[in-house]
């Protein structure tokens, strides 16, 4: 399997990657190194074990049902997002921060995300799956919420019941959010992938579909 990065978002790392079997075999290397942040696992490598591991993904109106039998929502997006709006009930467990260190690297990224997007630039924080261990009951039944969802999906339904599936060059490994990134985290720190699932569509679906929120916005 050969991977190629075909563009890469500077502050969140969703990086789009498409499959080129003409680089099969000459890249093993999982772990990117960043010049600002920490190392982390490309996100190819992640969907790979999550789709080994049988990952599977809620609907908002099943996580409110869940959340009513005891599983609890794990919020992965910025605390300040948290802060602003949220899903009733749920728990704030950022996987991301913003950036911390003060490099040369570390600044140029501050300066690119305050002058080119008026945002803060954030990293991944690589202390993640010791604070989930410290939030969490070991195992505990979560679901995972982030401000989009995300899906392990490679295919695409155009016309449901008339045509099969095709394969989408544009998902060769489906669509990366934090909330899959953060199932990584969990499972890599032994949790079951029958414990961990995530919300289809995150938080933006469960506010359109009406459901509670809470919040400062609220």
């Amino acid at each position: 399997m050969g991977l190629v990065v075909a563009d890469s978002n500077t502050n969140d790392k969703l990086d789009r990657w498409l499959r080129d079997d003409r680089f099969a075999g000459k890249f093993d290397q999982t772990l990117a190194t960043p010049k600002s942040g920490t190392p982390y696992v490309v996100w190819p490598a992640v969907h790979t074990l999550l789709v080994g591991k049988g990952l599977r993904s809620v609907t908002p109106q099943e996580a409110q049902t869940l959340q009513g039998q005891g599983w609890t929502i794990v919020d992965v997006r910025l605390a300040s997002d948290f802060e602003k709006v949220r899903a009733a009930g749920s728990l704030s467990l950022p996987i991301y921060r913003y950036v911390e260190g003060t490099s040369f690297w570390d600044n140029v990224k501050k300066a690119a995300m305050a002058v080119g997007f008026a945002m803060k630039a954030t990293e991944r924080d690589p202390d993640y799956g010791a604070k989930a261990k410290a939030a969490l009951k070991k195992n505990q039944k979560v679901l995972l919420m982030c401000a989009i969802g995300g899906t392990l999906d490679t295919l695409v339904d155009l016309r449901k019941g008339v045509k099969k599936p095709i394969r989408d060059p544009e998902r060769a490994f489906g669509r990366e959010s934090r909330s899959l990134k953060a199932a990584y985290e969990l499972i890599n720190e032994g949790w079951s992938s029958s414990n961990v699932f995530w919300v289809e569509g995150g938080l933006q679906q469960w506010r359109f579909q009406g459901l509670p929120t809470e919040g400062d916005e609220e």
